[in-house]
């Protein structure tokens, strides 16, 4: 039961890691969390058992970097917005290349 532990805990923290560093980073808190949990059952387990923590203990090392990163980057990240008037001539003038476009075509074949 401890290696289950200890391999899904392992799982968890590195794609808690992979995303904290990608820009879906907001996502990292939930196999995080999930690899802090599955770090302390194999670590109860292994406490009971006599076993090393080494494993566990880089569990708990991933799971912080992680935390770490996810958090960083929600607190520093701002979102810019750009000129919107541009954005919305752009989005007129394609409705009306749409428009043209359906004009054109012959729908009583």
């Amino acid at each position: 039961m401890r290696l289950l532990f200890i391999i899904l805990g392992l799982v968890s923290a590195i794609f808690a890691v992979i995303l904290a560093v990608l820009p879906l980073s907001n996502f990292a808190f939930f196999p995080a969390i999930a690899g802090l949990i599955f770090g302390i059952l194999a670590f109860l387990k292994g406490r009971k058992e006599n076993k090393p923590k080494h494993t566990v203990q880089l569990i708990f090392l991933l799971t912080i970097i992680a935390l770490a990163l996810a958090t960083f980057k929600s607190i520093t990240a701002t979102t810019e917005v750009g000129d919107t008037e541009k954005l919305e001539q752009r989005d007129q003038e394609s409705q009306e290349d749409a428009i043209e476009e359906l004009e054109d075509i012959d729908f009583t074949e």
